[in-house]
């Protein structure tokens, strides 16, 4: 696995079209210092802000709240890249993203493209937080937005805020779904490199299916109490039984001719006859019809599965391409392929034949729009296909059917034809039980559509069992074959953790917390699922040292990402909770002390703390951002 890196280069916020906040960052250690009620916090809210959080409208801090838009130029993995979100108290306002730094004007750069924070189905747009972990190069998969991980989700493990409890390591949730266990443990698993996508997404699709298969079992429910005993019926012996209804009806409808004739009954006959003639030229163009939408649909199908194979064969195609892109790199012509002749030597930024600048980021952003847009077409071409085969076989249904009523219908207009008297005994049972039997074969119809309907539902219900218990079975082999690799990143944290919270000492050499200073490795317990960690099966301790317990745990992640490429964290963390629970000045100095000692003379990582009791060593232009503020950062 590739190792994962974002950091800030530069940060603006703007007012009327005027910087009030305006600093650039650099890789290691950044410190945003300063008086008390400054804004420092307000700096670390904008950057989660600006890059995905999202952020209710109580909880926003003043001045931020009345600035119009925040920007930042972000480097992912070697690219610059510029951010630009409006500040918006009342929604959750779309990301701009365009290449290149913040400087370039708008005609010298490519355009804003705009993501939104859902995906949009209607014209297949990518959200913002798959747009960025696109760029991150952290593969993705399709589904409903509520089983993403999201840079929001993201970022509550990279920013340690101050108002979320001491107790718990991720930012706390107002709304309790996006909060769930499962969510919680898929962001520790995704970042720390214990869980890869696919298990993720079989995760979140077992989810789905148990949804679904929940709906469809409650549809079944549903529909035994209304059907009560002819829910075993199956569609085979209701339309038996039609058609034999169908053959008692031509059966008596050919009843003796009769010799006698009265003028009331030839009229009652005539009246009759004109009846099923109408009846038997409207089915004749109703049959007509359904055959010509027979014959429309069946070309439909064909041409939807022909479409369906070109898709798969542009997909497969644009894959072999990236990878080619991606082993080979760009294609030198040394001649032109249409007229051969030589081609002139270009600067290495320009395409060899058509001269156009190249851009590595763009290229690989145009494949993954390509093959996004093949992923849309695909789906939806299936959505329609699905659509035409049930049309088929709803269309075939029903012209079996009306060919048997035109059958019936034909048999007794032959029969009135013949027949003289129909005011017989016999004749007007016959006509009486006729009566009945086609009442009765309207009946056996709506109960076909439901029996369908029906069966439908069981099989999808038996599909849907089956996909479930597979899932399962998939998730349990990953999660075994994984526990190796759990116990490595486990155990790497818990070192560093022992590290950090083992340093904590007075200024009489004496240790804040006894359980600190005597921890090991095996003392420490993670429990992803909970949101919190235990030291010598304890939770709690005082609040300044609830504070170090917490943020040593996520600097313990940073410094084993460093050397850990199965990690996906983007070595990137955001701490303004160093000094909460009452800390004294030499303690904040200590634990200070202690990070710049933990990330010594490394350099590819960013981490950015505020604090209002900076150590001398950091109390510099080396690692600090802006000056030492005494007036409030946003200078409005």
């Amino acid at each position: 696995m590739d190792k994962f890196i974002f950091f800030i280069e530069r940060l603006v916020v703007r007012k009327s079209g005027r910087h009030i906040y305006d600093e650039k960052y650099h890789l290691g250690i950044n410190v945003i210092r300063g008086d008390h009620s400054v804004g420092k916090t307000t700096i670390l809210e904008v950057i989660f802000y600006v890059l995905g959080g999202e952020i209710k409208e109580s909880q926003w801090l003043t001045p931020a709240d009345l600035c119009d838009d925040v920007l930042c130029q972000l480097n992912v993995n070697g690219k610059v890249f510029t951010l630009k979100r409006e500040i918006d108290k009342k929604s959750i306002p779309p990301i701009h993203i365009r290449s290149g730094n913040l400087e370039l004007k708008d005609y010298e750069a490519e355009a804003w493209k705009i993501f939104g924070p859902r995906r949009s189905e209607s014209n297949n747009k990518a959200s913002f937080s798959q747009q960025i972990f696109e760029l991150l190069g952290w593969d993705t998969h399709k589904s409903d937005d509520y089983a993403n991980l999201t840079m929001h989700q993201i970022l509550r493990f990279l920013y340690v805020d101050q108002e979320t409890s001491s107790a718990r390591l991720l930012r706390a949730e107002d709304n309790p779904r996006a909060d769930s266990e499962g969510i919680r443990t898929a962001i520790f698993e995704f970042l720390l490199g214990l869980d890869n996508l696919d298990t993720h997404k079989l995760r979140q699709e077992l989810l789905l299916t148990e949804r679904q298969f929940e709906k469809i079992s409650a549809d079944l429910n549903a529909m035994y109490k209304l059907m009560g005993r002819d829910s075993t019926l199956t569609s085979e012996i209701l339309e038996n039984e039609v058609f034999s209804n169908l053959d008692s009806i031509a059966q008596l409808s050919d009843f003796p001719v009769e010799t006698k004739a009265e003028t009331d009954v030839q009229k009652e006959r005539d009246k009759r006859f004109r009846k099923l003639d109408e009846k038997i030229r409207l089915l004749n163009r109703q049959l007509q019809a359904f055959k010509q939408d027979l014959l429309v649909v069946n070309g439909e199908i064909v041409d939807c599965e022909a479409y369906d194979k070109s898709l798969k064969y542009r997909k497969k195609s644009l894959l072999e391409s990236r990878v080619s892109y991606e082993e080979i790199g760009v294609v030198e012509y040394n001649h032109c392929p249409s007229c051969m002749k030589e081609l002139k030597n270009l600067d290495d930024d320009c395409c060899h034949l058509c001269h156009a600048p190249l851009d590595g980021s763009q290229i690989n952003n145009n494949y993954i729009e390509l093959i996004t847009e093949i992923d849309f077409q695909l789906t939806s071409n299936q959505k329609v296909l699905d659509e035409y085969r049930e049309h088929q076989s709803g269309l075939a249904s029903t012209i079996k059917i009306a060919e048997g009523e035109l059958k019936v219908a034909q048999q007794e207009l032959e029969s009135i034809a013949k027949m003289v008297n129909i005011s017989s005994q016999k004749a007007i049972e016959n006509s009486r039980k006729i009566g009945y039997l086609e009442s009765q074969n309207k009946n056996l119809v709506k109960m076909m559509e439901l029996i369908k309907e029906l069966d439908k539902n069981k099989v999808l219900k038996v599909e849907l069992n089956g996909r479930i218990t597979e899932i399962r079975n998939k998730i349990e082999a990953a999660t075994s074959s994984n526990q190796a690799r759990r116990d490595k990143v486990i155990a790497g944290i818990s070192e560093n953790i022992v590290s950090i919270v083992g340093g904590e000492r007075r200024d009489n050499g004496d240790p804040y917390e006894e359980v600190f200073a005597d921890a090991t490795e095996s003392d420490i317990e993670i429990d992803f699922a909970k949101d919190r960690y235990l030291i010598d099966g304890r939770i709690k301790f005082s609040g300044s040292s609830n504070f170090v317990k917490k943020n040593a745990f996520h600097l313990a992640a940073l410094k084993e990402s460093l050397d850990d490429p199965e990690y996906r964290l983007p070595r990137f963390l955001m701490l303004d909770a160093i000094e909460n629970g009452g800390m004294k000045p030499y303690r904040s100095h200590n634990f200070q002390k202690t990070i710049f000692n933990l990330f010594r003379d490394r350099k590819d990582f960013q981490l950015i703390f505020c604090t209002s009791m900076v150590l001398d060593e950091l109390n510099n232009d080396i690692y600090g951002v802006g000056p030492y503020y005494e007036g409030n950062v946003l200078n409005l």
